[in-house]
């Protein structure tokens, strides 16, 4: 039953939220403190499911019980210090949840290394619009090195003013990690950009035979910075369509300071709430994609 309010009115119900980390560490009381600050502030509620356990909740028979699902996680990789990086294979059930859930239009925002999940399965970078490789992989066919990573101050710039997801933003500063990663950009419809140096000479690669993933300078020199499927790109943010849902993607988000970031905040707010409007279901149905099962 829904609430009212003092005057008899309907008042609207508290959109849910579904949080999902796991498979990466992150400052979780900061995460989730900057969560529990959006709702509140929105009146909304929020939910929190970790990896792997978490996958339960992404298939079909929970559409709609959430109103937009966070993804903050990395699935379908193994991650071990001084041990390659594992790419997992979704077992085929799994991915036909995952399929069968966004036909059933789910809206879902990917935020930062969740960019990095399913690098086995080829339809889920073509879901989200970009892929961050962990180890060297394939991607539509291409044979491509581990993508590179790098800490520092850069500014977020707005590129689609007129986006939802962009209502109240103003360019915002932050100190945060960048990708040199692929971005498909002919699958995506890009609503935020920034001001950081993409020379390829400046990222350490993710991950080296030799090393096994250890700091050893290698770097991404000679790759080009243009956002093609070898090099970085210039955006941080972007919206596409998986199956009948919408999906935004945000690349910042490492850790306390932008958690704590009031600019960021509001955005990541702003694309929960896009994500779970008719408006955006609409569009993406419209527009539908069918997403590759591997």
């Amino acid at each position: 039953m829904r609430a009212t309010s003092t005057n008899g009115v309907p008042m609207p119900e508290a959109k849910r939220i579904l949080v999902i980390t796991g498979g990466h560490r992150v400052a979780m009381d900061d995460f989730l403190g900057a969560i529990g600050a959006i709702c509140e502030e929105r009146g909304w509620v929020f939910a929190h499911a970790i990896q792997p356990a978490a996958q339960q909740w992404l298939s079909p028979e929970h559409a709609g019980q959430w109103d937009a699902i966070l993804l903050h996680d990395i699935a379908g990789l193994a991650l071990k210090r001084g041990v390659a990086p594992q790419p997992i294979a979704p077992a085929p059930h799994v991915a036909e949840d995952l399929v069968a859930l966004l036909d059933a239009g789910q809206g879902v925002v990917v935020l930062h290394h969740a960019i990095s999940s399913w690098p086995a399965w080829e339809g889920w970078a073509e879901a989200i619009g970009g892929r961050f490789h962990y180890a060297p992989g394939t991607l539509r066919g291409v044979d491509l090195p581990s993508s590179g990573y790098r800490n520092g101050s850069f500014t977020v710039t707005v590129t689609a003013p007129d986006h939802p997801i962009c209502a109240g933003i103003t360019d915002f500063a932050v100190d945060d990690e960048l990708y040199f990663a692929p971005v498909l950009t002919d699958r995506i419809t890009p609503i935020l950009g920034h001001d950081a140096d993409m020379s390829g000479e400046l990222f350490q690669d993710t991950f080296d035979e030799v090393s096994h993933g250890a700091s050893t300078g290698v770097t991404c020199a000679g790759r080009p910075a243009d956002g093609g499927l070898h090099g970085g790109s210039s955006l941080m943010g972007w919206t596409t369509t998986a199956g009948h849902s919408p999906i935004a993607t945000l690349l910042m988000g490492d850790g306390p300071g932008t958690f704590a970031n009031e600019m960021f905040r509001r955005l990541l707010g702003n694309a929960l709430d896009w994500v779970s409007s008719d408006e955006a279901k609409a569009e993406a149905t419209a527009h539908p994609f069918a997403i590759p099962l591997p």
